[in-house]
């Protein structure tokens, strides 16, 4: 039994490398600017808020 857990440690390393390189690697959404437009709507409703 000890051989198979020393063999399950790289396999585990192995397996977990690969699902961070997949989730990592994957293409992003580039709505930064939609981004910045909803940041000033929420800053421009609390400045509204506040008054």
């Amino acid at each position: 039994m000890t051989p198979l857990t020393w063999l399950l440690i790289p396999l585990a390393t192995l397996f977990m490398a690969s699902v961070w390189g997949v989730l990592a690697g994957r293409p992003r959404r580039a709505d930064d600017v939609a981004g910045v437009e909803r940041y000033d709507r929420f800053r421009a409703a609390l400045a509204r808020a506040a008054s």
